[in-house]
């Protein structure tokens, strides 16, 4: 099984993507095929038309990998601008794909906000998602360390449940 993770956050102090690392070494120990993105590293324009090398770089990953994990920070109760031009110039090779989502928030009542990703990944490209969604907010974290035995723990079974549904749908 090949996983790959897209953490889309271009914050220097993003909490999802150190939720996408503690998944990503989860998966690791299962000896899962993992490659992680992190958006801050990848130059992708947001005008469709124009293509970069990191453009072209990330939709062939997005068609190569079985399924693909988004790790995204909530803004204004939704995605991120920068995962949506992920979505827009990347993602035409996800049709089918399983996914399943993490998220970071600022505060308790943006649970919600993942819907928008699952509505626009279902409705686009016909992708299967895990029901399970790691949320956290800044009460689960001490700087860049996770401390919610809770969080480590939905980690666990968000990552479980993902090899398992996952090796399911490949076969």
């Amino acid at each position: 099984m090949n996983t790959l993770i897209i953490s889309s956050s271009l914050s220097k102090n993003s909490k999802s993507f150190v939720l996408c690392k503690a998944v990503q070494k989860k998966l690791l120990a299962y000896k899962v095929n993992v490659t992680l993105i992190d958006a801050r590293n990848i130059s992708i324009n947001k005008y469709h038309h124009k293509d970069t090398d990191d453009k072209k770089w990330l939709s062939k990953q997005i068609k190569k990998n079985d399924n693909i994990i988004i790790g995204m920070g909530v803004h204004n109760f939704s995605i991120n601008d920068n995962l949506k031009i992920i979505l827009d110039n990347c993602f035409s090779e996800a049709n089918g794909k399983f996914f399943g989502i993490i998220c970071a928030a600022g505060g308790e009542k943006s649970y919600l906000s993942t819907i928008h990703l699952t509505q626009i990944c279902m409705n686009q490209w016909k992708m299967i998602q895990l029901p399970q969604i790691i949320y956290a907010t800044h009460k689960d974290f001490n700087d860049d360390k996770i401390v919610s035995n809770q969080l480590i723990e939905i980690i666990k079974k968000f990552t479980d449940e993902f090899l398992c549904i996952g090796k399911k749908l490949l076969n």
